[in-house]
């Protein structure tokens, strides 16, 4: 199966330490982003569930207010790991934090895409302002 890969940033009003934690925290991340999110610790694995669809994989990048790399463990049908990378940026002169989004996966509709991350984000902004 073929990858695709989908980029946006999005801009918030807050500094990047409020922002942060809620891409690596499990309890905060299922606030916004997935159903449910389980971290086992022992094995660095994490777990995100939306409904029916589960993925699981690791952290294989965490950089405290940088960058944040979720890549998923693959399928027998898959060439490569889909993986989902969020990098921070902080603008003193915006006094806004902006988060950039890469979502590499086997979705490749761009509007169904872009829907589904503002959506999301849309959630993160209710929950954190800015």
């Amino acid at each position: 199966m073929s990858r695709f890969k989908f980029e946006a940033e999005y801009e918030f009003r807050v500094p990047l330490q409020k922002l942060y934690p809620y891409f690596i925290m499990p309890n905060l991340l299922k606030d916004w982003f997935a159903d449910t999110v389980k971290e086992d610790v022992e094995h660095k694995k994490i777990t995100f569930a939306w409904g029916n669809d589960v993925k699981t994989g690791n952290v294989s990048v965490k950089r405290q207010n940088q960058h944040v790399k979720y890549v998923f463990d693959k399928e027998l049908n898959e060439e490569k790991s889909a993986y989902l990378d969020f990098k921070f940026d902080f603008s003193e002169l915006a006094q806004s934090s902006f988060v950039t989004v890469t979502d590499y996966s086997d979705m490749d509709d761009i509007d169904e895409l872009k829907e589904l991350w503002d959506e999301f984000f849309g959630r993160l902004h209710e929950i954190i302002g800015g």
